[in-house]
């Protein structure tokens, strides 16, 4: 059976919303519980807001965690005849500097050792008589209880401890972040024209389509032959969804970008008005685009492009979003047009996006 995000994650928010809400409650010295579907980037929250906050992110997957791993172990002191705690590694780095401990895994089959560690990690900020640095902060991951994945119930005190939040992937939040991450021209043409039932559909097959999955398959085929890129796509997120990448594949190689670009294409998309013909023909000048060198000569046929019949509001700020995120030098090149001010005009005129707000501060 066939799970979509919208039907696991009712009450969930996206990266973009949890993003300034668990740094506020790090910040205020809060532990917080993420919790989500396997793959749909809370790992990827983790290493962000370690940068955004200038702390050194100390990974930990807690299920892959000896306790001793966790916590520490105690030998004889045969001077002082007592026992004393041997930390682990990482327990140095978060008392001597500011980090990030971000516990990873939290909720999967965790022993009542690792509960009673995480209760002084996630509690007290410390590890025995070692106490973490006054700007540590603690973020935990784990998977919902309805995923196919094994899910340890936490003790309703060590809950208590953390403010929870739920993420649920979004085709926006994820096509921003996959143009600042070089994830393949087609899989995001194919993502932004299907929407969220194909970036997210949990299956009981060992591979489906997640935001992770996305990417193991963007960076396979940049590697593989041509023949094998169907092979390679299923391996990643599953055979049906994989044939349904490659008939839009097939629509989105139709799209001659270079001929485009150089003027001697003039698609007219009121014939082709499928909104899958124009999200192909979107991402495909705009991939060309972030891997050419464009003559000056060329500049205004980009915007002949993305005003051709057929083309509304809605794709033209998609473009400049891709065009803005992918290739800003050509960007800030077109601003000298004055076709391009004038459709810039039009669209901050319609507040369309507040994404266009580069293209405001240009004029």
């Amino acid at each position: 059976m066939t799970r979509r995000a919208s039907q696991i994650f009712p009450s969930a928010y996206t990266y973009d919303q949890l993003f300034p809400l668990i740094r506020c409650t790090l910040e205020a010295g809060i532990s917080a519980l993420l919790l989500g579907s396997p793959g749909i980037g809370k790992s990827t929250l983790a290493v962000e807001l370690a940068k955004s906050m200038n702390k050194t992110l100390i990974d930990i997957r807690l299920a892959q965690k000896d306790p001793a791993e966790l916590g520490g172990v105690y030998f004889p002191n045969r001077e002082t005849q007592v026992l004393e705690l041997f930390p682990p590694s990482w327990v140095k780095r978060a008392c001597d500097q500011p980090c990030l401990v971000f516990l990873d895994e939290f909720n999967a089959a965790i022993t009542k050792l690792h509960q009673a560690a995480a209760y002084q990690i996630v509690l007290e900020k410390r590890i025995g008589e070692f106490q973490f640095h006054p700007e540590t902060v603690v973020l935990a991951a784990g998977n919902l209880e309805d995923d196919n994945a094994i899910v340890t119930p936490l003790s309703s005190a060590l809950c208590n401890r953390f403010a929870h939040f739920e993420m649920r992937p979004d085709v926006a939040t994820w096509i921003k972040w996959a143009s600042a991450h070089n994830i393949h021209d087609n899989i995001m043409a194919f993502i932004q024209s299907e929407g969220e039932k194909v970036l997210f559909s949990a299956t009981d097959t060992h591979s489906f389509a997640t935001p992770r999955s996305w990417e193991m398959a963007s960076k396979i085929m940049r590697k593989v032959e041509e023949q094998d890129i169907k092979r390679a796509v299923t391996a990643c997120v599953g055979l049906p969804m994989a044939d349904r990448f490659c008939k839009f594949l097939q629509l989105y190689r139709r799209v001659n970008a270079a001929k485009i670009i150089a003027g001697k294409e003039k698609p007219d998309f009121r014939k082709k008005s499928e909104p899958s013909f124009i999200y192909a023909a979107i991402f495909a000048v705009a991939g060309y685009l972030s891997n050419t060198a464009v003559p000056d000569k060329h500049l205004p046929n980009i915007v002949s492009f993305i005003t051709r019949p057929g083309i509304g509001p809605e794709y033209q700020i998609l473009f400049f979003r891709q065009l803005h995120a992918r290739s800003p030098e050509i960007f800030d090149r077109l601003k000298a047009l004055p076709d391009f001010r004038q459709l810039a005009g039009k669209i901050v005129n319609l507040r369309a996006s507040l994404y266009l707000e580069p293209i405001q501060k240009g004029f």
